[in-house]
């Protein structure tokens, strides 16, 4: 339900540490906080101010930090951690051009560190970089195998590349050698947690020393896992215990609007959708979700302003379509109602280009061009069917961010459209190894030439991430396509538990499983189910006549001349 990776802390600061201790030499606190203790002897600042920066930024006090570090004032045996802590103040802030140049500096005086060389990782990954950000942290390990946050940010990167499964794997391991280390334990909950394994995920909280359990990110995961189960009370108090949503944490917001939508709070929970929807406008899930939450407090006019438009530029959005054809129903303009409702919801079973909702000018791109910018003018030149253009900005995206995983991923996509499956296979690989998300896992796959490959690897992203029910759903459709009903039902059941009960395609497989499997009850069941859900959706039509008794009665009469109807257009 919920991505934890979101919560992923900046450039490995801790979630909190014991305030800073009064200043133990003579210099002055350069914060303007206060002076040291006089009886203690006059020691030089550059003896000291890498410590006492490092312990600042522990605490969380970035001013106090700044005013120790920034100077660079450090002696020669501190000189390497000064400018390492410096590097990782710049990276908490943002400054990722400045973390880079401290990182350079702290490099040349100890490059034997791996932790520089996990900051360094981190600072690329943050920067886009992240096929370096892997080589980073291969070094660091290459220098100690078990320093602990090289094996915490390996294990990440792993669960990015190849799933939860992996990445409980390598977790686990790690915490094995450390036992007592906090961030470990709680990388491992949350990735159990996402796993679905949640009594294995509450097992490690409550493991080592206890504080695990009782830290914001772990408190996070248990109100994750209390929304999963139903418990939407104490959803709600581990929340506003783990203090993250009023921190901004995106992926605790969405948590906070989710709880609040199945309390019936639609309203409080719009407000939410909305402020996230603002910072993330590609987001089509946070956009699904606001949609939904207007529709059901009174927000009808506000819905159809904002997405009519939308959904006219993106006729994949079947959800979002019916939404809006609902609301018009309830203003009472039947005919645009009618427009939307009645609107044929062919998949095309292709790769579409995603629309940015960022306005774009495609002009010569230039150094200055961003790599936002340019994967922009991407998907507005699929917009406007010039797929030469799409290819051009695409390479030049990867050429200026060769080890982006995006960058790979939007050149597959350029590749794909121009029909270049060779190239797209190519793009999509080199994207998978660094990040494989789901939308990339199934473009890899339908880029595949050969049907059998394309299902095994739809099969090992359903085994690596078996709380993913689109996964779920597609993999039972491939199962499907080969007449292997008992899996594909299988499969099918799985993805209705994890939320696809929505999804008229779904439904209408699942109505044909069920006939396949002898259940004629069960495949009308769903039939009428999906044919609710979408009434010119062809799948639900041929699902609901395959499901009724070929009695010649009207409704059969009107529902085949309906489908004839929709596959004529």
């Amino acid at each position: 339900m919920i991505c934890t990776r979101d919560l992923a802390l900046l450039a490995g600061l801790v979630l909190a540490a014991p305030g800073l201790a009064a200043c133990d030499g003579s210099v002055e606190d350069p914060s303007g906080t206060g002076a040291a203790a006089p009886t203690q002897p006059a020691q030089p600042r550059a003896d000291i101010a890498a410590m006492h920066g490092e312990r600042a930024l522990l605490a969380g006090d970035l001013a106090l930090a700044r005013a120790w570090l920034e100077p660079g004032e450090f002696s020669a045996e501190t000189r390497a951690e000064g400018f390492r802590s410096l590097g990782r103040l710049e990276m908490a802030q943002g400054n990722l051009p400045a973390a880079g140049a401290a990182f350079d500096q702290s490099y040349r005086a100890d490059p034997a560190n791996a932790g520089l060389w996990v900051d360094i990782g981190r600072l690329r990954y943050a920067g886009g970089e992240q096929a370096q950000a892997l080589e980073a942290v291969d070094r660091a390990l290459a220098i100690d195998p078990a320093h602990a946050e090289a094996l915490r940010f390996r294990g990440q990167l792993a669960r990015d590349a190849r799933g939860l499964a992996t990445g409980a794997e390598r977790f686990a391991r790690a915490l094995e050698l450390h036992p007592q280390n906090r961030e470990l334990r709680l990388d491992l909950a949350a990735t159990l947690s996402d796993a679905g394994r949640a009594q294995d995920a509450l097992a490690v909280l409550r493991g080592g020393d206890g504080t695990a359990a009782a830290a914001p990110r772990g408190l996070f995961v248990q109100a994750v896992i209390a929304a999963r189960g139903g418990d939407v009370a104490l959803a709600r108090d581990l929340l506003e215990r783990s203090g993250l949503a009023k921190d901004g944490v995106a992926s605790a917001q969405l948590l906070s609007a989710l709880i609040d939508l199945q309390q019936e709070n639609y309203a409080i929970a719009a407000v939410t959708l909305d402020r996230l929807y603002s910072r993330q406008p590609d987001n089509r899930r946070i956009r699904d979700l606001l949609a939904f939450g207007l529709s059901r407090s009174a927000g009808e006019r506000e819905l159809v302003r904002r997405f009519a438009g939308i959904v006219a530029d993106d006729p994949a959005s079947a959800y979002l379509r019916t939404l809006i054809g609902r609301a018009y129903e309830a203003l009472g303009d039947r005919a645009r109602a009618a427009r939307f409702l009645d609107q044929p919801a062919i998949a095309s079973g292709q790769l579409t280009a995603l629309p940015s909702l960022s306005p774009v000018r495609i002009a010569p791109t230039s150094q200055a061009t961003g790599a936002l910018q340019l994967r922009d003018q991407v998907r507005h030149a699929f917009i406007a069917g010039d797929g030469e253009a799409a290819v051009t900005r695409a390479a030049e995206l990867a050429r200026r961010f060769p080890g982006s995983a995006d960058a790979q991923a939007v050149v597959g996509d350029a590749s794909f459209a121009v029909g270049d499956k060779p190239a797209a296979r190519a793009a999509y690989g080199r994207a998978a190894r660094i990040r494989l998300g789901w939308p990339l896992a199934l473009r890899l796959a339908r880029a595949q030439d050969d049907m059998p490959r394309a299902q095994r690897m739809l099969a090992d992203y359903v085994r690596q991430n078996p709380m993913n029910g689109e996964a779920a759903a597609a993999l039972a459709d491939s199962y499907a396509a080969q007449g292997d009903w008992p899996r594909a039902v299988g499969l099918l059941d799985h993805a209705l538990d994890l939320g696809m009960g929505r999804v008229p395609w779904v439904l209408a497989a699942r109505s044909v499983g069920a006939r396949q499997l002898g259940d004629a009850e069960e495949a009308m069941s769903y039939a009428l189910a999906a044919h609710e859900l979408e009434p010119m959706n062809p799948l639900a039509i041929s699902a609901l006549l395959a499901a009724m008794p070929d009695d010649g009665s009207a409704a059969r009469a009107e529902l085949e001349a309906k489908l004839r109807s929709l596959q004529s257009r």
